[in-house]
């Protein structure tokens, strides 16, 4: 009995939590079509940034910008800034964080 308690807490603490999307900007441009999504994932403990951009046919790409194993901050700072300077400032996208509107 104790050891199926032990594996019941064991499987029920955060460390074996799912992943949650803290962030989900979704970016337009004035002249194209076109989309770019940035995703801020947490993973407790850590995160990861994910860059998707589809194209003209609507084929989609993806890449893991910024990764980190025992923060959550350093993703949401990351993943902000790459959307506020890079893709707004820098390229003239407008991105609306719809996971958190």
């Amino acid at each position: 009995m104790k050891m199926l308690i032990a594996f019941g807490l064991l499987f029920s603490t955060p460390l074996y939590a799912d992943e949650v999307d803290s962030s989900i900007y979704n970016c337009t441009h004035k002249d194209t079509s076109l989309v770019r999504q940035v995703m801020i994932t947490h993973q407790y403990p850590g995160c990861h940034v994910t860059y998707i951009k589809a194209d003209e046919t609507g084929n989609k790409t993806s890449k893991v910008l910024w990764r980190a194993q025992k923060s959550t901050n350093y993703c949401d700072n990351k993943g902000f800034d790459f959307v506020e300077e890079t893709l707004q400032k820098k390229y003239g996208w407008v991105c609306v964080d719809d996971k958190n509107k």
